[in-house]
């Protein structure tokens, strides 16, 4: 009864009411914006302004009726789409504008030899890395929720989207084109890049149709660090043959690294010594004014524009050389003045390059939220990862109708555009500017822009990419499982659930699809590969059985048959299997049921680390 002191049983005068209240709870409507406006006011209500008796109900009422088709609906769907409309009231133009404006300037300048120079790696003429370099700008400022984040050309995607278009269409053999099928093999491979761009694009709408802006926290960071540290690799090794002056075919597929480095071993008798001293120039002054803007950020006032410096002195220095006549040095040429005509990209292409779109899609969805995470969380505001989504999405689909490539964030611009001081995404508009009157005007300034240049401009913008590999052997100490993830010839099949007669089928489907053996012993080979493309065969296989933590009879049988079944073809294909972390209860019911019969002892490992080090061991040895 001490629960219901102080209760009272019967109201008091006046209490009706308030009893009515009570017991209208019970049965109360939903509590929804409208409703809670309703009762405690709007935070956003202009102060002063009358308040009629009667209006508070009546928007009630209205409000619960406002769907996504109504007025309303439609505004709050318009402000979740344009974030401008969000952030442009509240914006502090005494505090804010000019950091933008610098910012925006700076990174703009920037904009113009790097996209120049990322257009050579994607294998297209150099102008239509200017035009990567302004929609997908204009479009994110419109669409991105990162305030900080700087989109455009990025290396890693130039380097992707180049091999797709070196592989769809090759440069016919002995190389010696005239001008007039140089231009079009030039518009075949432009339209080749455009059409990944509108794949990609479509492929990431697709996704934010999904809503699956929560992809990129299943990307871990090792493995993102892995992909752009390998691509370092990859963009310094594609350009050394610009770096010497040397005019080699340019190797696609597997091993295209060390593909590469051979054939200019081989033709180094015959580099350019010209074009050399024009590298080795370059790299002398844009390694140290990159060390400088890193090691006194603070002090500086904005970034020194190294990149820039370089251009106007290796520009005046090949015209009043006539370096291109005398030394036969490649320059860029004349740049086409203002902007290409709007043009669907053949829809024929995209079956093609479907498989390409897709990992170029993930990458860039996955760099770019990252990026615009990382400077969030530094400054104290949040993303939206589906808009970001449509974002990209919508960047790199409208851009391909101008004969964009693919774009994303870059890591180099956003640290860039935040050093200098931008604020907001109106920075991205004053860099268009700057992109807008090189296009416009300033093109015929870099005719003579030796591409070596660019070439090392190149190189000198995967700094940080670079100084990932110094992590390798931190993260080898930390877990040797994320170090060998991306090894080929291993695989770590990791199962979940627990093993039992309703699961044993989905464990069998899955080992033999890894294994490369499907049912009742039949090869599987991959859908829709190329004829000519081998993958790598799986010889060391790791069951990590740290999630099984049930097996019953049936399950353990099934363990114990796919090894019966598999023994023989495993033996033949040289495929060792492993078992780790592995219960005490479940390894009783494997070895009751026959396993350790056939599993030695060398075979079952603590953890998935160890089985992972005794895999790599055997691999390297060849075993």
């Amino acid at each position: 009864m001490s629960g219901l002191l102080g209760v009272r049983t019967c109201p008091g005068p006046g209490e009706t009411s308030d009893l009515k209240s009570l017991l209208g709870t019970r049965f109360r409507e939903p509590l929804t914006e409208a409703r809670f406006q309703q009762l405690f006011g709007s935070a956003e209500q202009e102060p002063g302004l009358p308040a009629e008796p009667h209006l508070p109900r009546l928007w009630g009422l209205w409000g619960r009726r406002a769907g996504p088709c109504s007025g309303p609906g439609a505004w709050r769907l318009l402000l979740a789409r344009l974030p401008p409309l969000r952030w442009l009231p509240h914006y502090r133009w005494r505090a804010w504008l000019l950091g933008d404006a610098v910012a925006g300037v700076t990174v703009g300048i920037v904009h113009v030899p790097q996209g120049m120079a990322f257009a050579l790696l994607t294998s297209v003429p150099p102008v239509f890395g200017l035009y990567t370099s302004f929609f997908p700008v204009l479009i994110y400022s419109l669409l991105g929720t990162g305030r900080h984040l700087s989109t455009g050309t990025f290396a890693v995607l130039s380097l992707m989207t180049g091999s797709a278009v070196e592989r769809l269409v090759p440069e016919p053999l002995g190389g010696n084109l005239s001008g007039i099928e140089r231009e079009q093999l030039d518009a075949q491979r432009v339209g080749t890049a455009a059409a990944v761009a509108f794949g990609s694009g479509v492929l990431m709408l697709a996704m934010f149709a999904l809503q699956l802006g929560v992809l990129p926290t299943f990307l871990s960071e090792p493995v993102v660090k892995a992909l752009t540290s390998g691509a370092a690799l990859h963009v310094l090794v594609s350009q050394l043959p610009s770096l010497l002056g040397l005019s080699l075919t340019r190797q696609i597929g597997c091993f295209s690294l060390f593909k590469t480095l051979a054939a200019v071993l081989t033709a180094l008798p015959r580099s350019s010594p010209a074009e050399l001293t024009v590298s080795a120039l370059s790299l002398a002054l844009l390694v140290p004014v990159k060390e400088l803007n890193v090691r006194f950020r603070d002090r500086l006032p904005t970034p020194i524009p190294g990149e820039v410096v370089m251009v106007l002195l290796a520009s005046v220095l090949c015209f009043t050389s006539s370096l291109d006549t005398r030394y036969n040095v490649q320059i860029v040429g004349l740049l086409p003045g203002g902007f290409p005509q709007p043009l669907l990209p053949n829809l024929a292409e995209l079956p093609r390059i479907l498989a390409d779109s897709l990992p170029i899609a993930l990458v860039t969805f996955a760099v770019s939220a990252s990026l615009a995470s990382i400077y969030a969380d530094k400054y104290s505001y949040t993303i939206d990862s589906n808009q970001e989504l449509l974002a990209h999405g919508a960047s790199n689909l409208i851009s391909s109708l101008f004969s964009c490539f693919p774009n994303s964030a870059t890591l180099a611009t956003t640290s860039l555009l935040v050093d200098a001081g931008g604020n907001t995404q109106l920075a991205g508009l004053f860099s268009c500017t700057v992109v807008l009157s090189v296009l416009l005007w300033l093109g015929p300034f870099f005719y003579y822009l030796p591409k070596a240049v660019l070439a090392c401009i190149n190189i000198s913008s995967m700094r940080q990419m670079f100084f990932q590999m110094q992590e390798l052997p931190q993260l080898w100490r930390i877990s040797r499982v994320d170090f060998l993830l991306q090894v080929p010839g291993l695989c770590i099949l990791s199962y979940p659930t627990p093993l039992y007669f309703g699961t044993r089928g989905q464990f069998r489907c899955t080992l033999g699809w890894h294994l490369g053996f499907g049912e009742a012993g039949k090869e599987t080979r991959k859908p829709d590969g190329p004829p000519d493309t081998v993958a790598e065969p799986v010889r060391m296989v790791i069951l990590d059985f740290s999630g099984v933590t049930f097996a019953d009879a049936a399950g353990a049988r099934e363990v114990v048959q796919v090894r019966e079944r598999l023994a023989s073809r495993c033996q033949d294909a040289g495929i060792h299997l492993l078992l780790a972390q592995c219960n005490a209860s479940v390894l009783g019911t494997l070895t009751r049921a026959g396993l350790l019969d056939r599993v030695t002892p060398e075979q079952l490992f603590v953890s998935v680390q160890d089985a992972a080090a005794h895999a790599l061991e055997r691999l390297v040895r060849g075993q």
